[in-house]
This record gives C-alpha cells, structure tokens and sequence, in this order.
C-alpha cells in the first residue's frame, strides 16, 4: 500500500476498556462509517485458528485508501477474530471513546 487516506490507530485497554483511546486523521463523525464499513468487510473473513495474544493494552491500526475503498489493518492481537471483537467494542461505544488527532 503507498499511502492511507484515513488511518485510525486504537489503543484498547482490556482492563479498562473506558480508557481506549482512537488516534486519527478523520472527523471524528466520520468514525462510526468506517468502523461499520471495516466490520462489514470481516465478515466472511473464516476462522482463525492462531492463539491470540494475552496482554493489558492492544494496538489496532486501520488504514484506508479512498481510492479504492480498501482497508488495510494491523494488530498485536495475533488473531483477528480478537482484533474484530476489539473493533465490535469500540464500534459499540464510540460516543464514550477519547479521539484525539493522529500526530
């Protein structure tokens, strides 16, 4: 990928999911579309099988090219079966979520 038009980088807290907190370059209106669009391309995805991380803090990044409408996601989940549960939680309470500026 060259360049990401939106990236969002969630830092999620699994002991204290109300301290996550999304760093990003979109409006923070706009977070809710491409949260909803990004889950809706998992689905179908198929099962991973990989034994998932077990840590505090996990780090999301979802990147977006507006050119083609592709999402590209990194994660130190180690399955993404965690990662879209981790998105779910976000997704399901955003309006509670602290959005500072991708810097």
């Amino acid at each position: 990928m060259a360049s990401a038009d939106i990236v969002l980088e969630i830092a999620f807290d699994i002991t204290n999911p109300t301290e996550t907190v999304i760093r990003t370059n979109a409006k923070r209106e706009a977070l809710e579309g491409i949260l909803e669009s990004w889950l809706s391309c998992q689905l179908g995805q198929g099962t991973d099988r990989r034994k998932a991380e077990q840590k505090d803090l996990y780090a999301i990044k979802i990147q977006l090219d507006l050119h083609d409408d592709s999402f590209y996601t990194k994660s130190d989940t180690g399955n993404r079966g965690l990662t879209c549960g981790i998105v779910m939680d976000v997704f399901r309470r955003l309006n509670q979520i602290q959005v500072q500026a991708l810097s």
